[in-house]
């Protein structure tokens, strides 16, 4: 079986198990007892183990990813929820459950972020997180405890440790109405005193990913090392085309020259080749027009293969790129290299000359395509 229909098989497994998931959600009752030894650390550098489940009126174990739309979705519902919850009694520890490196690429089209610590920290600043963020992302000790699958995800306990409460934080399409729901509901009578039954609800969102995925990225990646990369010659005329010409997707623009700023030339083809790998699924076009000699193109060509840049790459002679060069953000340094991102309708979006920096681009696709 070859990489290509190996990667679909896995794939098809892999929906098939999240769609599972969503359907029957968490059957077993796990009790808090259950939940094997951990010393995780939080993004406030605190170490949380085991003694640290027990809340007065009872325990609220919330799983969610940063790169998870569904997750994202209900964030600032989460920190609005809190206090009140945290002041009835409940104890709150929230797990970012996911072995990173197993996430594909693509898999990321929808966030800022991945779901490594230090992004995590970042994503606990930027959204003002009021509850412990916990990475159990390395040994996923208490998400296999639990046999968590999907993001995001609640476990309700009472204060004996025993679970009254599993699935989903509330509906995902209606996030505000997050306090109508069975979460909050089965909080509300913990919080009450009342006597709570087990119950459950069916989940939505994304996959888990655990240690044993990570052949499938690993894969994923071999494949996009052996993507054949091209560079072409363009003219004025076709040069103005792909500006002109209106779409339904973003365009980015990457202009560099072979003898100005070479290491800053194949830092940012790295940065776009991640990123490309990234969005691309999404629509985002990426164009890179390298300014050489004809008899210079096979030289394009190699630090285009070395940042596995398998986007519209063209060369151009200088005198070639007037319209171009209207592309060039009015700071900066005159020269190559500079970049834009254009909107369907070739509106002005994200522009710099010289380096670019990874996570302003990130977001600036990100942005451009939620618009779109």
């Amino acid at each position: 079986m070859n990489t290509e229909n190996l990667i679909k098989k896995v794939t098809i497994i892999l929906i098939l198990k999240v769609l599972a998931t969503v359907v029957m959600g968490n059957e077993k009752k796990f009790t808090l007892e259950e939940i094997n030894p951990f010393a995780l650390q939080g993004v406030d550098s605190k170490v949380y183990t085991n003694k640290d489940l027990i809340g007065e009126r009872g325990t609220l174990l919330i799983f969610l990813s940063n790169h998870c739309r569904i997750s994202q979705i209900f964030q600032k519902k989460l920190v609005e929820c809190s206090e009140e919850w945290k002041s009835g009694g409940i104890k709150i520890l929230v797990f970012s459950p996911n072995f990173e490196n197993a996430i594909l690429p693509d898999e990321l089209a929808y966030s800022d972020s991945g779901d490594s610590f230090q992004e995590m920290k970042e994503r606990a600043l930027s959204e003002s997180y009021n509850f412990p963020y916990i990475y159990d992302g390395k040994e996923q000790i208490v998400t296999k405890s639990l046999e968590v699958k999907i993001t995001p995800s609640a476990y309700l306990y009472d204060s004996l440790g025993k679970i009254i409460y599993s699935g989903r934080l509330g509906n995902h399409e209606k996030p505000e109405e997050i306090k109508n729901g069975e979460l909050n509901q089965n909080i509300k009578r913990l919080i009450n005193g009342k006597k709570v039954e087990f119950n459950r609800t069916r989940n939505f969102g994304t996959a888990v990913k655990f240690k044993k995925d990570l052949y499938l990225a690993e894969n994923v990646k071999r494949r996009y090392s052996g993507e054949t990369i091209q560079i072409n010659y363009a003219d004025e005329r076709r040069l103005n085309f792909f500006i002109r010409q209106k779409t339904n997707y973003p365009k980015f623009f990457y202009i560099w020259s072979l003898h100005e700023n070479q290491k800053q030339n194949r830092e940012n083809l790295i940065t776009i080749s991640s990123n490309y790998k990234i969005f691309r699924k999404r629509g985002l076009k990426v164009y890179t027009i390298c300014i050489c000699k004809e008899e210079e193109r096979e030289d394009a060509l190699e630090i285009l293969k070395q940042a596995q840049l398998s986007s519209y790459n063209y060369y151009s002679l200088g005198k070639e790129i007037s319209e171009i060069s209207k592309l060039r953000s009015s700071e900066g340094e005159k020269t190559t290299p500079f970049c834009r991102l254009l909107t369907g309708d070739n509106n002005f979006r994200f522009g710099t000359n010289g380096l670019i920096e990874e996570k302003i681009l990130t977001v600036s696709f990100l942005q451009t395509l939620n618009a779109n």
